[in-house]
């Protein structure tokens, strides 16, 4: 056997893996209206892959997924409600993989916040994406 070929087998063995462990490592996202007026959220989610339909919220929705092994996924939803409408990336899984496998949002007019383990409240805040 080549050197080459030895290499190749190595490198296609570590990605099977890989790709077995994250089998089954199912991650969910949770969307919950922060609206106090009892106002309906309308969000709609996206990945490169799937389209989670238009959703009307009143209290909370729920969504599950099993990461890309190549640390790439990318969940993002527009959001409405009367008056307003607004962009945020849900789930980016460079940024909230290593944070949660639950990854509970409280949405409200001033942006995103997602429940942190440490603190036991929602007060990792983003701002909403910028318009485009």
């Amino acid at each position: 056997m080549t050197n080459s070929l030895a290499k190749l087998i190595f490198i296609f063995s570590l990605l099977l893996t890989s790709c077995a462990a994250q089998k089954g490592k199912k991650t969910t996202v949770e969307i919950i209206n922060n609206f106090p007026d009892g106002t309906t959220l309308i969000a709609h989610c996206k990945s490169g892959d799937d389209d989670l339909g238009v959703q009307n919220i009143t209290t909370t929705w729920r969504f599950s997924f099993v990461p890309s092994f190549l640390r790439n996924t990318l969940f993002f939803c527009s959001f409405a409600w009367p008056g307003q409408s607004k962009y945020f990336d849900i789930y980016v899984q460079k940024r909230d993989e290593d944070e949660c496998s639950l990854c509970s949002w409280r949405i409200s007019p001033n942006g995103p916040c997602r429940f942190n383990e440490n603190t036991r409240s929602f007060d990792i805040c983003y701002p909403w994406n910028p318009s485009t």
